[in-house]
């Protein structure tokens, strides 16, 4: 994703990809970057994390957080300004659809865990 954000160049058209070094060079730094963060949480899985590496963790998944976030607002800079106001009105009721999704699979997981919960304490009662 870094990678597509240096390639990014902006046209008459709107914006455009073009590949130069600098697309290649954020691609590898990324992957390592990327390839350090699952190695940390894989360990932090498989074993007790002490407090250095859960810290460098959440540093880690705050930078991802915040590379994500400019990575989805940063081509909007490539919208026309008479076209954002539409596009952020399109964002907030997507936000707004998937959010209404999410609260609805919470629901049915909390339903679901309860009646699995009931049915093993059924199944471990004494007959």
């Amino acid at each position: 994703m870094v990678a597509s954000l240096f390639a990014l160049d902006h046209g008459p058209a709107g914006f455009s990809f073009r590949l130069n070094a600098l697309v290649i060079i954020a691609f590898v730094i990324a992957a390592a970057a990327g390839w350090y963060y699952w190695k940390l949480v894989a360990r932090m899985a498989t074993e007790k994390a002490p407090a250095q590496r859960r810290k460098k963790f959440i540093v880690f998944s705050v930078g991802l957080v915040l590379v994500g976030v400019i990575g989805f607002f940063y081509p909007i800079k490539f919208i026309p300004p008479e076209k954002r106001k539409d596009v952020f009105i399109g964002l907030a009721l997507a936000f707004g659809v998937l959010s209404g999704v999410a609260f609805v699979m919470r629901k049915v997981i909390k339903f679901l865990d309860s009646d699995l919960k009931k049915s093993e304490q059924e199944d471990q009662t004494p007959r």
